[in-house]
């Protein structure tokens, strides 16, 4: 296989860095008060990541399955949870609806207000319904990931 190319090279580099930072949003304890700018930068970070984090795995890579997450939380059961890497980064990039789950935080940060965290990604798609995607879980399963194929004829 060639050498990667710069285009392969600047993507993982970018999606590295995007996935860092839903590392660190998905991590951290928000008061109810500012979900709109919270959600506004995690969405901003996610489809920038999603974009560049595909554009690794176009070459011949392995499938992924995210698996971690970051805070323990039970679903009620009738939600669609992605766990195909593949899948989520397309169900992003392709989404007529997207947006970000929050949940009750299990840590207590602001005293005077409803303490949550971020936890999924919600898409919908022209092919898919309604589906989350573990924030923290798609950007440990990316950063986790490797060699990508591409990689493989630099060693």
């Amino acid at each position: 296989m060639p050498e990667p190319n710069a285009i392969l090279r600047m993507a993982r580099a970018e999606a590295q860095r995007n996935a860092i930072d839903l590392l660190a949003y998905s991590s951290a304890v928000y008061p109810d008060e500012i979900h709109d700018l919270v959600s506004a930068k995690i969405l901003e970070i996610g489809v920038a990541f999603a974009v560049n984090a595909r554009r690794c795995f176009e070459v011949a890579s392995e499938p992924a399955e995210i698996v971690a997450r970051r805070w323990k939380y039970q679903m009620n059961g009738s939600q669609k949870i992605e766990k195909d890497l593949w899948r989520a980064l397309n169900g992003i990039i392709h989404a007529r609806n997207l947006s970000i789950h929050f949940a009750e935080s299990p840590q207590a940060v602001f005293s005077d207000s409803r303490n949550s965290v971020a936890l999924h990604f919600v898409y919908e798609t022209d092919r898919y319904p309604e589906t989350y995607v573990d924030l923290f879980g798609l950007a440990w399963t990316f950063l986790s990931f490797g060699p990508f194929a591409w990689e493989e004829s630099c060693d």
